[in-house]
């Protein structure tokens, strides 16, 4: 049996998804997708309610804030800075409609993607779990990061697109389809309506290749340097493990980065999806309060000495 598989394997295949136990009627992505799920409600949904709790109860003290954990005062502060500092300035007054569901893909994707600096494909390879059926005594393991498939980032912008479209579209059709127009002339239609269709499209295109290709590759990078370590004791001997130190704190500065990227890209996926949202729904919104503030101005009295 092969106890260090991503030592020993090519690069590429650390970051492939794999069949469960031969079977692609569920695979690792599959798995760490209703992982990720799980996770997410277990630890996002006690903090609400706890959050809820110390709300109902109406002002609240520093000993409130200390009752309720620090788990759940880390969760308040994360939401209520998106809410507050990033949705409010594009959504306006639209925000609290639409923040449940911004959430929901800011902490999905979060903690998917921080699953995946888990080694548990490694782990349970180790252990001997998931047969490799093309190679007798080697297991692919159960694990990886959800994220780093482009099938999974393609659902969450499909997902995303549909949203921010379909909201738009039943609230103001007239609006929607004027958003097309790019607020060009009509005889620049011609020109503006492809331009905007086909940047309609791009744009869950950029979000799921931008979530895929920076989780895909902090990993793929980890891979080839912990592919290094195989080799190296292989040609060198007892003194190859001293050397296999450099590949290894290189994989771990790696892994400290990716915690980050992590965190970055679940923000600019919400990030761009609340942008998105609000090209869409709120221009109109606005337009109608700056048209009631011009008639209000036009129709106050005049005040002043005569």
């Amino acid at each position: 049996m092969n106890l260090f598989p991503v030592l020993a394997s090519n690069p590429l295949e650390h970051v492939i998804d794999k069949p469960i136990y031969g079977q692609w009627y569920v695979s690792n992505v599959t798995v760490m997708l209703l992982v990720g799920a799980l996770v997410t409600l277990a630890v996002v949904v006690p903090a609400a309610r706890r959050i809820a709790t110390a709300q109902g109860a109406g002002a609240r003290t520093i000993d409130d804030f200390r009752a309720q954990g620090p788990w759940a005062n880390l969760v308040e502060s994360v939401c209520v800075f998106l809410r507050d500092d990033v949705f409010r300035g594009v959504l306006g007054d639209q925000t609290d409609r639409f923040t449940p569901i911004l959430w929901t893909f800011f902490w999905y994707i979060l903690i998917c993607n921080l699953l995946g600096l888990i080694p548990l494909t490694d782990l349970t390879g180790m252990l001997g779990i998931n047969p490799n059926p093309e190679e007798p005594g080697h297991f692919y393991g159960i694990g990886g990061t959800a994220t780093q498939s482009i099938w999974v980032t393609g659902a969450l912008a499909t997902v995303a697109f549909l949203f921010y479209n379909l909201i738009a579209l039943f609230k103001d059709p007239l609006g929607y389809c004027k958003h097309l127009t790019g607020g060009a002339p009509w005889f620049m239609w011609v020109i503006m309506v492809p331009v905007e269709i086909m940047g309609t499209f791009i744009k869950p295109f950029a979000l799921a290749i931008r979530l895929f290709a920076n989780m895909t590759g902090g990993h793929l990078v980890i891979a080839v340097f912990l592919s290094f370590i195989g080799p190296m004791i292989t040609a060198m001997g007892p003194k190859g493990y001293g050397f296999a130190v450099i590949p290894m704190l290189g994989a771990m500065a790696i892994n400290m980065l990716e915690i980050l990227v992590a965190l970055i890209q679940a923000y600019i996926f919400t990030f761009l999806t609340c942008l998105f949202l609000g090209q869409l729904v709120v221009h109109e919104h606005e337009e109608h309060h700056e048209h009631a503030a011009e008639d209000e101005g036009h129709h106050a009295p005049a005040t002043g000495a005569h």
